[in-house]
């Protein structure tokens, strides 16, 4: 999220910047003698230099809510070489959030600010680390089970940096000390956001008393006359007597959405986790839907209610597939989920743009699920480490769904996940699903996909090669058939041109193709990573295979920026234009702008519910 005074400040300071004298890298013996107005002029330099960068300083102090150091994390095969070790000790050090890094633990060069800030810190109590912890004294050494340990440590956002380093037992070649460095992030933070469409403000509690629990409340103000303010917030308990099972409540209050939820949920944290679920509700009352926010309210006046529980279990692969695919696991899952309307105007708007249909699915699923992995950086994120999955993950879905427009109806499907990284070449991403809907002697709403997602290995270029560059290319078909009506697919931002919103492209059968090109340096300015890219969308959506379709095309260029110590994790601008675009109403262009990635790959395997859905 950016952080608006943070990010003018930014602005100010490269103006400023960029109005400096130049300065003279000679030696002032081989120079004449400098006027006195130039003499002024270094001074004014001087203290205008020794300003800002103070300023930068007390900038990043207020950072509360992001890591002052981003390191990458490396992964299993850092500490491959100490496999089957047996670990001697395991110490847990956690250091104080301001003056020390972990590279130096230890100082005595605190300054006033630095002093009191540690001093009102309530430092993270060690049993909550200890809880993460996915190995213990006695045990041997496995490299998947620390690097695990080290990435779930660092998903909590609790800590501005984190090291786990394995150390040889002088004396002793077969033990090893592990030590937990983590340095704690102050406990409480003022954050305040900007984005294309609101300002907001709010107070985070991150490990607040220093145990895992995070309080936030935000209140937003809206560039809507209709919407003008939003209050939210939420309480979260992580890791509940080291069950791994996490719980959160959640609400918002505006004009238009105004509700609550409640969230428990246990994930597959590692290899070895069992089993995972989640149980979800929440309670909504909406008075108004935005099928553009950029647009006018549409009233709804409805009411409604979800319940979502998911439940899975993994198992290994028996006999001797188990020691020759260790990372596979064989998963079966469940899922029910439910959302009703309890106040609504219909079911249907006259035009076919609003729908309020009560529906319930159950479903069932068995499969294979990869637990490895590709560790990467700098492809759809900057710096941060990425994830992506490795090998096949295959799965067959069946259930009873229950919509209360088209009744009940078996659902059946198939997907299939495979990701390759070619050494030199990049990563490889290929997704096929298909599945449809029967009832009677009808079998209908079908969809086939058939998705191939590619970013390249990055190339040196520029002046001495400090300069990458990379590829992503992606390609999407979606074929339907005997689509009811009101289950047509839709062309928008998320299914195929960047920067459209509104779902006005509809038919049965769709073709999409993405290219991007992003290039960024190997070295940082003022503290910023960053990446600028260029990217062509090309989509035709058909109502039926005898029609020549609908012709949509988006070309642009963007900028992805971080810089932790300014409070920006990550930002993305971007402009995109729509030639001859085929939407009444629209301007043929736009910007765009987003705290997150919409077109990273993510993980899809069994190990994760969305796989356990109605493919619509």
């Amino acid at each position: 999220m950016v952080v608006f005074y943070r990010l003018c400040l930014i602005i100010i300071i490269c103006l400023a910047i960029s109005k400096l004298p130049a300065q003279d890298m000679h030696d002032e013996t081989l120079c004449p003698a400098k006027t006195p107005k130039q003499l002024k002029q270094q001074k004014t330099k001087k203290k205008l230099v020794n300003g800002l960068t103070k300023t930068l300083v007390y900038v990043s102090y207020l950072s509360y809510h992001d890591r002052q150091v981003d390191r990458p994390l490396q992964g299993q095969e850092e500490y491959a070489a100490y496999k089957g070790k047996i670990i001697h000790n395991i110490e847990v050090r956690i250091i104080e959030p301001y003056g020390t890094t972990i590279d130096q633990p230890v100082t005595d060069h605190y300054t006033k600010f630095q002093k009191f800030a540690n001093k009102v810190q309530i430092k993270t109590k060690e049993w909550v680390v200890r809880n993460d912890l996915l190995f213990k004294q006695g045990d041997a050494v496995d490299p998947i089970l620390i690097s695990d340990t080290e990435r779930n440590l660092w998903d909590r956002s609790t800590f501005k940096d984190l090291k786990i380093f394995v150390i040889p037992v002088e004396g002793s070649p077969g033990e090893v000390d592990i030590v937990v460095m983590l340095q704690d992030r102050w406990s409480w933070g003022i954050t305040s956001t900007l984005a294309y469409n609101s300002i907001a403000g709010g107070i985070e509690f991150k490990n607040f008393l220093g145990l895992p629990q995070s309080i936030s409340n935000y209140v937003s103000f809206n560039f809507r006359r209709d919407d003008f303010y939003t209050l939210s917030g939420g309480y979260l308990f992580e890791n509940i007597r080291k069950s791994h099972i996490d719980a959160q409540i959640s609400y918002n209050y505006d004009n238009l959405n105004k509700g609550a939820e409640v969230d428990i949920t246990r994930n597959f944290f590692s290899a070895n986790s069992q089993w995972a679920g989640h149980l979800q509700a929440s309670y909504y009352h909406q008075g108004a839907a935005l099928p553009n926010v950029l647009g006018a309210a549409i009233p709804t006046n409805v009411t409604y209610n979800t319940e979502d529980v998911w439940l899975a279990r993994s198992f290994m692969l028996p006999k001797s597939w188990g020691s020759d695919f260790d990372l596979t696991r064989l998963v079966v899952s469940g899922r029910m989920y439910r959302n009703q309307y309890t106040d609504r105007p219909y079911e249907v708007s006259p035009d076919g743009s609003l729908i309020f249909l009560n529906r319930t699915y159950f479903l069932g699923s068995i499969g294979l699920a990869n637990w490895d992995y590709y560790l990467d950086h700098n492809v759809y994120y900057l710096d941060q480490a990425e994830y992506f999955g490795k090998g096949f993950n295959p799965s067959i879905i069946m259930g009873l769904d229950e919509d209360e427009q088209l009744g009940k109806r078996f659902y059946s499907g198939v997907q299939l996940d495979y990701g390759r990284y070619a050494k030199g070449l990049g990563y490889f991403d290929t997704r096929v699903s298909y599945g449809g809907f029967s009832r009677k002697d009808l079998y209908d709403q079908i969809l086939g996909k058939i998705s191939e997602s590619f970013y390249s290995a990055p190339l040196k270029v520029g002046p001495r090669k400090r300069f990458y560059l990379r590829q992503i290319i992606s390609g999407n078909i979606n074929l339907g058939f005997n689509r009811p009506e009101n289950k047509e697919l839709v062309m928008n931002n998320a299914d195929g041109v960047r920067g459209i919103f509104v779902n006005d492209i509809q038919g049965t059968r769709s073709y999409v193709l993405n290219f991007e090109t992003d290039a960024y340096p190997t070295f940082k300015i003022i503290g910023f990573s960053g990446s600028a890219f260029a990217f062509a969308d090309l989509a035709l959506m058909q109502q039926n295979p005898l029609l020549s379709g609908t012709f949509t095309q988006g070309y642009g260029v963007g900028l992805k920026l971080r810089n932790l110590a300014m409070g920006i994790g990550y930002f993305e601008i971007t402009f995109a234009y729509y030639p001859k675009l085929p939407i009444n109403d629209i301007k043929p262009y736009a910007f765009i702008g987003g705290f997150s990635n919409s077109r990273a790959i993510t993980a899809d395997n069994l190990f994760v519910p969305t796989v356990l859905s109605t493919d619509h």
